[in-house]
């Protein structure tokens, strides 16, 4: 059975889905047919994004949609980086993770 929670996950996974084409574009020459391809496509993740975190909304109250959203993006697009393009995962960005997590938890164990 699929939770309302599922639903706050979905626009987090496009989100960062969306970040991460935006970095594989900024790799690509710009104006050029494939930097173009990927932009196109992240827009359009970005909308998908945008129309779940919508739907969302009529599920959770934004004062915990949102916060959730943003740290759910923020932790998954670091993890990329440092999956992806081998960033490196210091002290300082390791302990911010490790708050985000924590602040995911206290948000997420609350009746909304």
């Amino acid at each position: 059975m699929i939770t309302k929670y599922f639903f706050l996950l979905i626009p987090v996974v496009f989100s960062a889905l969306a970040q991460v084409l935006l970095k594989v574009a900024s790799t690509k020459q710009p104006n050029t047919f494939s930097w173009f391809m990927v932009m196109a496509l992240s827009v359009a993740v970005y909308f998908l994004a945008f129309f779940f975190y919508s739907n969302a909304l009529k599920l959770f109250p934004i004062s915990l949609a949102s916060p959730v959203n943003t740290i759910a993006v923020m932790l998954l697009v670091i993890m990329a980086g440092v999956l992806i393009w081998g960033e490196p995962l210091s002290l300082q960005k390791g302990t911010g993770v490790l708050l985000g997590v924590a602040s995911l938890l206290v948000l997420l164990a609350g009746k909304g």
